[in-house]
């Protein structure tokens, strides 16, 4: 069977050795310029794209394409154009204006301090007999209630005649409420009636129980001026079918005569009103949030052929096609070239000043520009779909949500720091905000998108914490965008309400956008989580996960080192407690030097017997040359390049090889070098180099590292003091710190005073605790010849024999 695997995992060996080899630094500066040129000359080609088109057409009264000529020559669209439509645009808002809901006002005082004891006080009058005790004639009643003028002396004898005069007026009071709440009737007709009664109405009533303001909503039909009571047989109709359903189980002709009579009461006191402004205001606010009309000219398409007239809609296209020619807007490309010049040049000086070493070689150029790559493909892709003519996006969304920039910067926080995350992040804020039209919302939510994953980033820890992140930055998202609408006066609940609460809600503008806040949150971490081991696997990466891997004491290296240098493996382990809580003291990267600890020493695994720690347990003659200094110098700087070789085999990442040289650095082994200044010869002597004796280097080129080579010494000086103290541990610690000094080993790693005595105090800690003194245990066979002894003073506790 072809072995595909083992093919497939020697190509991504070389891959990952071609890209994290060490070049020298001036290949890197000439490799990152050409990667930000392209990088440049990508996001300006898409940037520009809006401003790409075809030379201006002469459009002026006398030139070849004015309205009413025959056209000179064929015009051809070069791009897709997406244009306001302004004639649909007035069309579709003036159709919102009209369809717009109506205002009124209703004060039910009227109902409740005037038509209501109108009516109490007219039907005493009218249950109220004759002095006498007989009934009143037609005539007498009309008297006593002149409001009743317009009813017949029929109507007015069948009332006279009609037993229960009580239910008479209660129905009367009953119908009155029923035409006053479900019509709102106004005193005169006003002049735009006609829209009034295709349009829904909005009724602000007033003067009810409680004094609150409510507002209900009808049919455009049911508002009527007084006369309509009267007049319009649609009112009319709605009016008889409403009292028969109502007043159930009343007489025909009675009920007739109640209609009337509670008719009078509600004519003569109109209490509706047509609140003018406020409709007037509201309509606007409707016209105004409707969304233009948007129209297509596809590339390719021919506007005009030539010899044909030019007609007014193809003078109208001529001139959009005008807008964007490509003469006119060379100014705005060369002004986005030099604007991204300008954002690139502060991002370079940020990185120099405050992380100078962090894009010194290929792979880490690699990363960083292979992901601003893909920001920028994903966002050309995405704003063709948001700013296209068949959706209103825009108006709901803003362009920085549908784009992952908190992916980019989460990845580059967890690959490097915050300040190269940041930095990276502020150039991709400026490109989102010109993709996005220039929307300074979309530039405050890619920024701060930018400070929240590169800040949450470096604290990530667990696989629960990708979720955390995506909530966060959901949240933040959240925040910044209601404040866009805020901004923008824009519309956060739906342009009209369908009455149904949750309904609106589903539809609202807020809900939208906080969904989509969500989603991008969480794009951004599942992205995450999906390319960051990709990234770690072809760059060799030592993220916090790969560290984690790593420190795994499973590792076959390691349990090669238990197995081989168990006392080694024993040394390392303490080492790495003395190098980890001196780094987490100093804020730096503990883990990484906790496993950098772990893998410093592998080198000696080959010739274990020969170091001094494993010589109890591999006494062989061999492994204790004692006479020949040169050789055991030479074994001891070969343990060195082992363990270089040994960890490249492995595929260890190259921050984690780099504490097996610089834990030594370039210092000289003083106990053979010593040796052979004493003992070898004077011919030998001749022949004699320092550098020999010296370990390859290079010193520590960073603060992880300078720790662990005083930790290293430290750890094996310690075992020699005959009395564990704090003032010998101070006596100690000062003395190999000041020797790495006399040295000059810790001149390249930026460990200063201050921080070198915080790693002494650390040191000092962990020491005390793993090197305290234990108390010398008794022999069990004393221990019973003292209890035999005292054998008459323990009494019944003795214990008893066997």
């Amino acid at each position: 069977m072809f072995p595909l695997g083992s093919l497939l995992e020697r190509g991504m060996a070389w891959i990952t050795d071609t890209l994290t080899k060490i070049r020298p630094i001036s290949f890197v500066r000439k490799f990152q310029v050409i990667l930000t040129a392209i990088t440049l000359i990508i996001v300006t080609w898409m940037l520009a794209i809006p401003f790409f088109g075809q030379d201006k057409i002469n459009l002026s009264q006398d030139g070849p394409y004015s309205e009413g000529k025959n056209a000179l020559d064929k015009v051809v669209s070069t791009k897709d154009i997406v244009y306001e439509d302004e004639e649909k645009t007035k069309a579709k808002r003036l159709k919102a204006f009209q369809s717009a809901p109506n205002f009124f006002d209703r004060d039910y005082r009227v109902l409740i301090e005037v038509i209501r004891p109108a009516i109490q006080e007219d039907m005493e009058k009218y249950r109220e007999p004759k002095p006498t005790g007989e009934v009143k004639t037609s005539a007498e009643l009309l008297a006593a209630v002149p409001r009743w003028k317009n009813r017949s002396k029929e109507e007015l004898e069948l009332l006279l005649k009609t037993p229960g005069k009580s239910r008479v007026r209660d129905l009367v009071q009953q119908y009155s409420n029923l035409v006053f709440s479900n019509f709102c009737i106004l005193r005169d007709q006003p002049a735009d009636y006609s829209a009034i009664r295709t349009a829904e109405a909005r009724i602000r009533n007033s003067g009810a129980s409680g004094n609150k303001e409510q507002i209900s909503s009808v049919e455009g039909t049911l508002v009527i001026p007084r006369m309509y009571l009267y007049r319009d047989s649609a009112t009319i109709d709605t009016l008889n079918r409403m009292a028969a359903e109502k007043l159930q189980a009343t007489d025909p002709q009675l009920l007739s005569i109640i209609q009337k009579l509670a008719l009078t009461y509600v004519y003569s006191n109109p209490a509706c009103t047509y609140n003018a402004e406020e409709t007037k205001n509201q309509k606007q606010a409707v016209m105004d949030r409707t969304e233009p009309v948007s129209s297509r000219i596809n590339a390719g398409e021919t506007i005009v052929k030539a010899g044909e007239i030019i007609t007014p809609d193809i003078y109208q296209k001529l001139l959009i096609v005008n807008r964007y020619a490509t003469r006119a807007n060379i100014a705005s490309i060369t002004s986005i070239l030099l604007i991204q010049s300008i954002f690139v040049i502060i991002v370079y000086a940020f990185l120099k000043k405050y992380n100078p070493k962090r894009l010194n070689d290929v792979s880490s150029n690699v990363i960083v520009f292979t992901l601003i790559w893909s920001l920028v493909l994903w966002a050309y892709l995405a704003s063709k779909a948001f700013f296209s003519f068949e959706n209103s996006y825009d108006s709901v969304f803003y362009f920085a949500l549908v784009i992952p920039t908190g992916m980019v910067c989460l990845i580059l926080s967890m690959i490097y720091d915050e300040q190269l995350s940041i930095a990276i992040g502020f150039f991709l804020s400026f490109f989102v905000f010109a993709a996005s039209r220039y929307n300074p919302t979309s530039f405050i939510l890619a920024f701060v998108m930018t400070v929240v994953a590169a800040t949450y980033g470096r604290k990530m820890r667990k696989r629960i914490d990708f979720i955390k992140a995506g909530f966060y930055m959901a949240l933040v998202q959240m925040l910044i965008s209601s404040s866009g609408y805020l901004f923008d006066s824009r519309n956060y609940w739906v342009a009209v309400p369908s009455g149904s609460h949750l309904r609106d809600l589903w539809e609202s503008n807020i809900f939208r956008l906080y969904l989509l806040c969500l989603v991008n949150g969480f794009v951004c971490s599942t992205l995450t989580q999906l390319l960051l081991p990709i990234y770690e696997y072809v760059f060799n990466i030592p993220t916090r996960f790969k560290l984690l891997e790593l420190a795994d004491t499973g590792h076959p290296l390691l349990q090669d080192l238990l197995t081989k240098a168990p006392s080694t493996y024993t040394h390392t382990f303490l080492v790495a407690a003395m190098s980890e809580r001196a780094a987490q003291n100093l804020e730096l990267d503990w883990l990484l030097t906790r496993v950098g600890v772990y893998f410093h020493d592998i080198g000696k695994i080959p010739n274990a017997g020969f170091f001094v720690e494993n010589q109890h347990l591999i006494p062989k003659k061999e492994n204790i040359d004692k006479n020949n200094p040169a050789k055991a110098a030479k074994i001891v700087i070969d343990h060195v390049l082992d363990g270089i070789e040994m960890a490249k085999k492995a595929r260890l990442p190259r921050e984690v090889i780099d504490f097996i040289p610089e834990h030594h650095g370039t210092s000289t082994m003083a106990f053979f070098y010593h040796k052979a200044l004493a003992e070898l010869s004077p011919s030998q002597k001749k022949k004699l180099k320092k550098a020999d004796f010296q370990y390859p280097g290079p010193k520590p080129q960073r603060k992880e590292t300078a720790i662990v080579m005083i930790a290293d010494s430290l750890e094996a000086a310690s075992r020699s003091l005959e009395e564990v103290t704090p003032e010998a541990l101070d006596a100690l610690i000062t003395k190999i710190v000041n020797g790495k000094l006399a040295e000059n080993q810790l001149d390249e790693c930026g460990l200063t005073l201050g921080d070198l005595e915080v790693v002494k105090y650390s040191f000092k800690e962990v020491l005390l605790s793993s090197l305290h003194s234990r108390p010398k245990y008794p022999k069990p066979e004393d221990t019973k010849a003292l209890e035999e002894k005292n054998k008459n003073i323990l009494g019944k506790h003795a214990p008893k024999s066997h």
